[in-house]
């Protein structure tokens, strides 16, 4: 059975959405380009080490379009935090897909409220209050 492109970006998506980090690396190639507005990197397990505050923090996402294109796609969808601060985030992600793993993702938002959220110790509280569920 073949898996599609659009079956693989939205299981990564489900998966890392849902903090479900080791269904999320097995759909990562074990070396590629994984970058964000904040970071970039080649190996899967430092991206998903940094990506991991996302992925605890994301109450919701809702999609709002999937642009395909042979093994590339695109997915545009908003993201809810709980983070008071940053209640939603409109996120665009590029991938492309190879022998059924992702290969290439960017991901495309405003970093800016996650900063400020940082440095006034949003994330921490958040971050806290989950630890403590």
């Amino acid at each position: 059975m073949t898996t599609t492109t659009t079956e693989i970006i939205l299981a990564y998506h489900r998966a890392f959405y849902s903090n479900k980090r080791g269904a999320v690396r097995k759909l990562l190639a074990d070396k590629g380009s994984f970058n964000g507005p904040l970071n970039s990197f080649t190996n899967p397990d430092l991206f998903l080490d940094s990506a991991a505050i996302f992925m605890k923090l994301t109450l919701k996402t809702v999609v709002k379009k999937i642009f395909v294109d042979d093994n590339q796609a695109c997915i545009l969808y908003d993201s809810a935090y709980s983070v008071p601060s940053i209640p939603v985030l409109p996120i665009a992600s590029w991938f492309k897909v190879e022998s059924g793993k992702i290969n290439f993702f960017r991901v495309h938002f405003d970093p800016s409220k996650f900063l400020i959220a940082e440095e006034n110790g949003d994330i921490a509280k958040a971050l806290a209050a989950h630890e403590n569920k």
